[in-house]
């Protein structure tokens, strides 16, 4: 269970159907899923999605934990996770 500033994020991941694999959200549908503006980075850079699960990207565990991965990702636009 992931607990942290991203924890909007996990439970929407979380609650996603089991035969749902893929899943595209843009910046806005995200920022309206944790109640709060993504960082400038998150809409400059894709490392910024980058599936790490130790480290510096504590927001990475929020979609990891909740096992989803980043599949695509086109910065100030949209993500896509998959399973």
């Amino acid at each position: 269970m992931y607990k942290g500033k991203y924890e909007r994020l996990y439970q929407s991941l979380s609650k996603k159907e089991k035969d749902v694999s893929s899943l595209t959200l843009s910046m806005n549908e995200m920022e309206d899923i944790l109640e709060f503006k993504l960082p400038a980075s998150a809409y400059k850079y894709s490392a910024w999605w980058a599936n790490e699960s130790q480290g510096t990207h504590s927001h990475a565990r929020s979609w990891l934990m909740a096992g989803w991965k980043t599949a695509e990702v086109k910065p100030g636009n949209k993500v896509t996770f998959i399973k």
